[in-house]
C-alpha cells in the first residue's frame, strides 16, 4: 500500500519512515481541529446564533419590558421603575400536520419550487421571570398589588415575580 515506506536502507530510511509517519499524523490532526472550530465563534463553544430571529427576540423582550414598566408606573406610590423580563426559548412556528401511513408530515401547499408548509400560528416565548425595581417596592402592599396586577396581566404564577426597593 505505501510502498515508499518499504525503503530497506538502514537506519537512515527507517528514520526517514518515521518522520513521513509523523507528518502524516500531525496533518490528520490539524485538519480533525481545524474542522471542529468551523462554524464556531471566538471563545464559545455553540454556533453563532441566527441574528435576525435574536433582534426579534430583543427587541419582544424590550417591548414587555416598557409594557410592564407603564402598567407598574400608573399605580399609586410606585415610580422610578426599572423592569428585566426573562423569556424561556424563543419565538415558534407551529405549522399543520396530517397523519399518514408512514407518520405525521407537514401539510404542504402549492408546488414545486412554490411549496411550502401551512403556517398556523407564530407562538411567543413564555415569560419565566420578571424583576423589578422601584421607588416604593419596599412596601409590602405595594409590592402585593404589583405582584397581583401582574399575575392577572400576565397569567403568571406571584413565584415568577419579584419586587424591591430602588437603591439611593
Amino acid at each position: 500500500m505505501f510502498s515508499f515506506l518499504k525503503k530497506e536502507a538502514g537506519e537512515d530510511g527507517q528514520r526517514s519512515r518515521l518522520w513521513i509517519i509523523f507528518g502524516i499524523a500531525a496533518i490528520g490532526i490539524l485538519l480533525v481541529l481545524i474542522g471542529g472550530s468551523l462554524g464556531r465563534t471566538e471563545g464559545d463553544d455553540e454556533p453563532a446564533a441566527d441574528p435576525p430571529a435574536e433582534e426579534a427576540l430583543l427587541s419582544y423582550q424590550s417591548y414587555l419590558e416598557g409594557r410592564i414598566r407603564g402598567l407598574c408606573e400608573s399605580v399609586s406610590g410606585v415610580s422610578n421603575v426599572h423592569v428585566i423580563v426573562t423569556l424561556a426559548g424563543g419565538f415558534e412556528s407551529v405549522y399543520a400536520t396530517e397523519w399518514e401511513e408512514s407518520g405525521e408530515k407537514y401539510v404542504i401547499l402549492g408546488s414545486g419550487s412554490s411549496a411550502e408548509a401551512l403556517l398556523l400560528s407564530h407562538a411567543s416565548p413564555q415569560i419565566i421571570g420578571i424583576g423589578i425595581v422601584c421607588t416604593g417596592g419596599s412596601n409590602a402592599s405595594i409590592r402585593r398589588e404589583l405582584t397581583s396586577l401582574l399575575c392577572a396581566a400576565l397569567d403568571l404564577s406571584s413565584t415568577r415575580i419579584y419586587v424591591t426597593e430602588r437603591g439611593g
